[in-house]
């Protein structure tokens, strides 16, 4: 059986992400999205993620863009002198001196948002951008705050086919390729060992930083056709605004996509069809 999760990240983010995020669930193609609840547009998302319980959606838990949820007195080591997250590199170099425990309260004040202002528990939790996986003491946070959130899913970006996509990954975040493959197996067995379930494959080939080639509909279209079995994720990140988002917005308005994949006999699901009954 092939199952298909279409998530949209960053929802709350500005660039038209709660726009873009209702009409695309409302066309038929979107089934998931995860929040960014410390972005200018997460009023108006929380208040239709509140009025749409059908649409998936899971916590985008964020410690490089924007303002933590919690005061910056509480988590000094995460925020810069104007009380703002510390972007990028200068989070890498940093690593000794960022509190794991500043770390966890505020992605976990990040949830308590997400369930107060929507009205919902989350039925997954991600991480924003690739910083918070390159130390697995960062990581791990993440995975005890799934399971301390009742078992919740987590997006895993090496998958089962870790082996063929680890220099892909390595190249594209200038890692060594054995490093990633490594990290990957590692994390692989973190995940496990939590008990926590999560799509079998991420498709991140569409969005962001790929190729203009695959940033079409005939791209994913024959996408959808090269599907393992399994639950695929497919990553995006659309927005009504934002050259780079509007990309992303325009290809998923596509009308062909939908129907090519119900007679391709594929699924299309969300985090909740992971969680055990």
């Amino acid at each position: 059986m092939k199952r298909l999760i279409v998530n949209a990240d960053d929802l709350g983010a500005s660039g038209g992400t709660a726009q873009a995020v209702a009409e695309l669930f409302e066309r038929g193609i979107l089934t998931s999205t995860t929040a960014l609840v410390n972005q200018p547009e997460w009023p108006q998302a929380a208040e239709y993620l509140r009025t749409h319980p059908e649409l998936g959606a899971g916590v985008h838990l964020v410690m490089n863009e924007g303002a933590p949820v919690l005061p910056a007195s509480q988590v000094p080591s995460l925020v810069d002198g104007q009380g703002n997250f510390y972007r990028d590199a200068a989070i890498l170099r940093r690593f000794g001196r960022l509190r794991t425990r500043e770390l966890e309260a505020e992605w976990r004040a990040q949830i308590e948002k997400f369930i107060q202002d929507s009205g919902r528990q989350p039925d997954h939790l991600d991480l924003h951008c690739h910083f918070p996986y390159v130390f697995p003491s960062w990581f791990r946070v993440s995975l005890k705050l799934a399971r301390d959130h009742g078992q919740l899913p987590v997006r895993l970006p090496f998958d089962k086919a870790l082996e063929r996509k680890a220099p892909v990954m390595a190249a594209k975040f200038g890692f060594p390729g054995w490093f990633v493959l490594w990290q990957g197996r590692r994390y692989q067995k973190m995940v496990a060992r939590y008990g926590l379930r999560h799509p079998d494959y991420l498709e991140e080939s569409f969005s962001l930083r790929a190729p203009e080639a695959q940033r079409t509909p005939e791209y994913l279209l024959g996408l959808f056709e090269a599907l393992q079995d399994g639950t695929t994720e497919l990553l995006c990140h659309p927005g009504t605004s934002l050259e780079w988002r509007q990309k992303d917005y325009r290809v998923l308005l596509d009308g062909r996509l939908v129907p090519h994949i119900r007679e391709l006999g594929i699924e299309l699901v969300t985090y909740r069809e992971l969680t055990p009954a």
